[in-house]
Formats: C-alpha cells, sequence, structure tokens
C-alpha cells in the first residue's frame, strides 16, 4: 500500500475513534432527553447532510474531528429545552458518555483481537547472577535459560513471574527451564531468606526474551480484554504521573502528525497490527478527554462536580473563559507538536 493511501486509511480509522466518542454523547443525549441539534462527523464543509426529527446529521470534509451539538449547551438558553436546564447529573452522564463509549470500544476491539490473533506472553530469560549468593546458580541455573515454569505453575498470558516465586517452596523449589531446545528442571534450594522474610533467587531476568502465542475462544477473550484494556489504562496513568515527576522525553509525546504516521504504518503492516493500535488509540482519546484539561470532557466534567456540590452553576461567563484559554493552548499545543512531528519525519 503506497504512502498516500495509507494515510487515508489513517484518517478514517482516526474517524472511527472521533465517530465512537461522539456517538456516546449523542446516545446519552437521546436516552436523557436532550435536545440535539446536530451529530456531525469531520471538519470543514458540509459534503453530506440529512435532517431527521429535528437533528442535523452530517459528514464534513476534513477526516478529523466531529461533534454532538446540543441545543443551548454554550449560550445561556434559559427553556426547558436548553442543555444546561437539565439536572446536573444527567449532564454529567452525557458528558462522561463520550470518554467511556472510546472505552467499551476498545474492550469490543481488544475481545475480537484475542480471539482472533491471540496475545503474546513473554518467558523471563537469565541473564546474569548476584553477586554472591544465589541459589539459582547454585542449582546449576545457567545464563540464557528459559524458565517455562515454578513448582507445577507454568508461566502463561496472565502470570507475573515474581508473583510465582512468591508462592513457590522455600526451601525446595522446582523450576522448568528451556535449554538448547531441550526442558530441564532443576530443584533450586533456600530461596526463602528468613532476615529479609522474601524469596530470593538472586538472578536478573529479561521478561521479553522468547515471546509465545497464547490463543484463547471467544468467552475466554471477553474476560481477558478487560485485564487488556485495565492494564493500558494503568500504564497510561502511570505516564501521566511520570511527566509531572521526571518530565517528558523526546520522542515520548507526539501530536496529530504522530497519530496519523503511527496508525498508517500500522494499515501498512496489516489488520492485526490495525486492530492493536486501535485499542490504545481508542482508550488513549478517552483517557485524555476524562482528565481535567479545560475546553475537553474532563474540564468540563470539573464544573459539572462544583455545580453538583455547590447547588449552582458558577458564572457561565467565567467557564467559558476557562475553556477559551484551554482551548488557545491545546490548539497550541498541537502546533508545537505537529511542527516537531513534521520536522522529525524530515530528520529535523
Amino acid at each position: 500500500m503506497n504512502t498516500a493511501l495509507s494515510i487515508l486509511a489513517a484518517l478514517l480509522v482516526l474517524s472511527v475513534f472521533v465517530f465512537v466518542h461522539e456517538l456516546g454523547h449523542y446516545l446519552a443525549g437521546r436516552l436523557l432527553g436532550f435536545k440535539i441539534l446536530e451529530f456531525s462527523i469531520g471538519m470543514g464543509p458540509k459534503l453530506l447532510k440529512k435532517e431527521k426529527n429535528g437533528i442535523l446529521y452530517s459528514l464534513r470534509a476534513f477526516p478529523i474531528g466531529g461533534m454532538c451539538r446540543f441545543y443551548g449547551e454554550d449560550e445561556e438558553a434559559n427553556d426547558g429545552d436548553s442543555f444546561n436546564s437539565h439536572n446536573v447529573f444527567k449532564r454529567i452522564a452525557v458528558v462522561a458518555a463520550g470518554p467511556l463509549m472510546n472505552i467499551i470500544f476498545a474492550l469490543l476491539i481488544a475481545t475480537i483481537t484475542l480471539s482472533a490473533y491471540g496475545d503474546y506472553y513473554y518467558l523471563p530469560v537469565v541473564v546474569e547472577f548476584a553477586d554472591g549468593e544465589s541459589p539459582a546458580k547454585e542449582a546449576g541455573m545457567l545464563e540464557g535459560d528459559v524458565i517455562l515454569g515454578v513448582d507445577g505453575i507454568d508461566i502463561s498470558y496472565d502470570t507475573d513471574f515474581s508473583k510465582i516465586v512468591e508462592i513457590a517452596n522455600g526451601e525446595n523449589a522446582k523450576f522448568k527451564v528451556l535449554r538448547d531446545g531441550e526442558e530441564i528442571t532443576l530443584e533450586v534450594k533456600g530461596i526463602y531468606n528468613e532476615s529479609t522474610d522474601e524469596k530470593r533467587m538472586g538472578i536478573s531476568y529479561y521478561p521479553y526474551g522468547a515471546v509465545e502465542r497464547e490463543r484463547f475462544t471467544f468467552f475466554e477473550a471477553i474476560g481477558n480484554s478487560f485485564d487488556y484494556v485495565v492494564s493500558i489504562i494503568g500504564e497510561m496513568f502511570s505516564f501521566i504521573g511520570n511527566i509531572f515527576t521526571e518530565g517528558v522525553k523526546e520522542g515520548e509525546v507526539g501530536g496529530p502528525v504522530a497519530v496519523i504516521n503511527i496508525l498508517g504504518e500500522a494499515v501498512r503492516m496489516g489488520f492485526e497490527t490495525v486492530l492493536r493500535i486501535s485499542i490504545l488509540m481508542s482508550i488513549n482519546l478517552g483517557v485524555m478527554n476524562i482528565l481535567p484539561i479545560p475546553a475537553l470532557d474532563g474540564g468540563r466534567l470539573v464544573f459539572l462536580i462544583i455545580e453538583a456540590i455547590r447547588g449552582k452553576a458558577l458564572p457561565a461567563e467565567k467557564e467559558g473563559m476557562v475553556h477559551f484559554i484551554g482551548i488557545v493552548l491545546l490548539y497550541g499545543l498541537i502546533i508545537f507538536l505537529s511542527v516537531k512531528d513534521v520536522m522529525g519525519l524530515f530528520g529535523g
């Protein structure tokens, strides 16, 4: 697939995420009785449009962005149909429905991916032994040994090796290892250290050495998709936390150009890669929108929560000013990141 087609495919995939996000707002709004003026996908001039039941449905020229526009959402309309006239908890539900829909969509894609392709898990490979006492080395373990299981527990998709060691026999643990294509069992004695009250093998291991693919039935995939998505969300929040403690390193954050480039590469690599990247992108869109950033859903939720606590809304002009400043800063960041992305593509 040539570059132009892969970029177009990437834009279409990105539009799907936005469509799902706005669909969340739309469905919640319809369910809770909000008046919707327009539901559109894309930005810019309208290419296609149709009005039904007072709602304008439109497809716009540029396949980035979209909106679900509610009556009286950004104005001080006081009649019973306006967005702000509805109960504050209903408004919270409508605003939160967009990011939530992205997470639900990620669960759906994860279920499809795991049932169709399975997933990879990584077996620990011994890299080196600790200086001084090393029960594993004394038992005959060698650098390069691949650890397959401990005390009859095989390492599989959802296995945490460190937790297996914690429940292993502290006096005489049996480790199944793969060495030169042959499975052997080693008896590792004395891994429990009474003075520190912990079990220690005395090895350093690299968790990404030997890769295996675990296959799932459809119902197994449904269950594992929750673990899969929750783990990604956890890593994202951990990354966001590290930004405040360690700062942002070069190449860790990208703008729209980087996103399109990543999706384009995924399209060229095949459908499985597109699905896996789509899970990350959908979660990313949901998580970023739920953060308390002005102009995003999370920023609006902050004002709605304050209203719920106070019993009355903050002045609309003050909220509008905060969101306006947020939009300016957000677009500034997008432009900055886009410039860096383009410079990176051309080696600048």
